[in-house]
């Protein structure tokens, strides 16, 4: 379910072709799985979002990881361009 889930997302949201259901280690799969990780870094800076963001940008903390953030965006921007 998680590989339909991560094509159907994919496509929709940004109209990337990610083959999950076939590889179950394709690109996109294995950048964005990333997100859905747990770590203690990733829960305070998602509470200091949502609740302290001033706290945020004092310690400079992210949920989402620098590489997985950069990997979203040139795929979208790649989409773009392509259309």
């Amino acid at each position: 379910m998680a590989r339909f889930t991560t094509d159907v997302i994919a496509s929709c949201a940004s109209g990337i072709n990610s083959n999950s259901l076939k590889d179950s280690d394709s690109e996109f799969r294995r950048n964005v799985k990333t997100v859905f990780t747990f770590s203690v870094k990733k829960a305070l800076g998602m509470l200091f979002a949502w609740f302290a963001p001033y706290l945020n940008k004092i310690f400079r903390l992210k949920f989402v990881e620098e590489k997985t953030n950069n990997y979203v965006r040139q795929s979208v921007w790649n989409t773009v361009e392509y259309r």
